[in-house]
Order: structure tokens, then sequence, then C-alpha cells
């Protein structure tokens, strides 16, 4: 996408300073709207669509309707019974009306801050103008890092983005799906210092039925990578119990792991960071009765791995 003047231009949800995760040192975190897969776990669910998004914080809203007032189509109505209010809020969204609104007149309407947008359209020049910012901050180690969603499925933006971090020596870490078009990564890895990228189920069947794609791509692009440039990855897989957690999976994504030859594997306990952000964009949380896997169980799941030779971390 492109500006009248013929800037590019993407679709980003948030750009955090100082972060201290995603990468090594402080670093300036750019977050891409649009992702391919639909994760029933997911903790970015903002992230999945391409287009902005309203989010509705109902702590903060008093029920002053002010919103209502200005809102063109009539998406926004009261909710007066007090056990409505308290599991919804003051307020109901028709998101199918929100969704297809460009102005949202309502999130300047109220003065409580209960109301925001995910996504907004930022040219490479904004981007890098935050970045240039922290950049005093990022050290030796400090950098960049571009995730989402997944950065891959904006190639042109992300491209000009990272040669331009290349220039300045920032340090670069891509965090992508990878369920992208091979040459979407051929595109940018002379700029990657550093891939994350999970594999999360081995069996291509088990991972469309869950995740809404098959991961053959995934596994291409990883292959790629590992003959390339294997020791710069850093292979994670989030353990959600009924569905990455059985010895088999995490036995098979070891062996891949091996015969790429990277050399660790992050494996994440499930959270539940994603229902509040599912909450604010009015969408169901698919797991909300799964819990964390024990300590105890992390540890022999990193040792099914550590059997192929990867060494293992547990987050």
């Amino acid at each position: 996408m492109k500006t009248e003047d013929g800037k590019l231009q993407a679709m980003i949800f948030d750009v955090q300073s100082f972060s201290t995760h995603d990468g090594p040192g402080i670093r300036t975190n750019v977050f891409f709207k649009g992702c391919t897969l639909r994760c029933p776990w997911c903790a970015n669910p903002e992230s999945q669509k391409g287009t902005p998004q309203l989010l509705y914080t109902k702590m903060k809203c008093v029920g002053c309707m002010f919103c209502a007032k200005v809102c063109p189509h009539g998406a926004v109505t009261a909710v007066t019974d007090p056990e409505e209010i308290a599991k919804y809020g003051h307020v109901r969204h028709d998101r199918s009306k929100c969704d297809k609104c460009t102005t949202h007149e309502c999130v300047n309407a109220c003065f409580q801050e209960a109301l925001s947008v995910a996504g907004e359209l930022m040219t490479v020049d904004d981007v890098m103008a935050k970045i240039d910012r922290d950049s005093v901050v990022y050290g030796a180690k400090g950098g960049v890092t571009v995730s989402g969603g997944d950065p891959l499925l904006h190639p042109d933006f992300l491209e000009e983005l990272l040669r331009r971090c290349h220039e300045k020596a920032y340090n670069v870490v891509l965090e992508s799906e990878l369920c992208v078009p091979t040459e979407n990564l051929e595109r940018v890895m002379p700029y990657i210092n550093l891939y994350y990228t999970d594999c999360k189920v081995i069996d291509p069947e088990a991972h469309k039925r869950i995740m809404g794609a098959s991961n053959d791509v995934i596994l291409k692009n990883l292959r790629l990578i590992g003959e390339r440039c294997p020791e710069r990855m850093v292979l994670r897989t989030p353990i959600i119990p009924g569905y990455t957690d059985s010895d088999e999976n995490i036995d098979g994504i070891a062996k891949f792991a091996a015969e790429c030859h990277f050399p660790t594997m992050n494996i994440l306990p499930y959270h539940k960071l994603g229902v509040t952000k599912h909450e604010r964009l009015g969408s169901t949380y698919l797991l909300p009765d799964v819990q964390p896997p024990s300590d105890a169980r992390m540890r022999e799941l990193a040792d099914i791995i550590e059997s192929h030779g990867v060494k293992c971390i547990i987050n």
C-alpha cells in the first residue's frame, strides 16, 4: 500500500519502546497487523485482521453514551441490566458495523479513554522516526524487533524498513510464523540478525485443523533458514495442554529442529494474557478452561527435546 505521493504504508497496531523482551538488550518492537493463522490461544487477537479494530475497556466506561451520540452507524447501544453491565460494561457494540467504520468518532468522544483503535497506517518514515528516537538506548545488544501478526505479509514495506535499519547497523529480530510465500522471507534475509519462529504442531493435518492452515510452507521456510543460517534461529513451541503438549508432537518438533541444525528450542508455558484482549475486541476466547502446564511437565518435555541434541530453554 502506498500514499498518494508514493510512500509505502503498512497497518501497524503498536510500536513499543524500551522493550526487554523479544530479543537481546533494549529494543523497539514494531507490531504489524495481519496473520495467516488463527491459533485458539492467541495472546494478540487484535493482530489477526489486517484492518483497524475498535477496543473497548469496560472498566473505564461510565455509561455517559457520548460515543452513541456521535456514532454515524448506530453501532452503540446502552446496557441497563446490572448483571449485564458487570459482564459487558455499560455499552454494547455491533462489531459488524464498527469493523467497517473508518472514522471512529466515538474514540475522540470518550473522555474516559475507554475506547481506542488497534491499527493505523504508518509509513516507513513514521516507523523509522520512532526507531531512531529509541536508538540511543540500544547499546551493543539492543535493536529492533518486527513482530505481529506477521510482518512478512507486508514484504515491500518490511524490506525497505529493514534495509534502512541495516544501514544504521541496528540489530534486527524477525518474529514471524513464516506461513507466507518463501520469496517474502528471502527478500529480507540479508537484514536479519535473529529469527524467532513458532513451531506449534508438527503434523500438517493437525496444524490445519487447529490453526486454520497447513504448516507445509512454515516447514519449508524453516528448512531454508536451517540451510543458510541455523545459528540465528530461536525455535519456539508454546505448550498448550490438549493442543501442542503431547510427547509425540514435541518429539517430532525436536527431531525436525535437529535436522535443521537449530541449536536451541524455547518452550513457553500456556498463559491467558489474551483473555482481556478478546474481551476488549468483543470476541470470544476459545480456551477458558485450559490450565497452564506444571513445572514438572515442562521439564519432561525439555528432556524429550534435549534427547535429540537440541538445547531446551523453558521460558
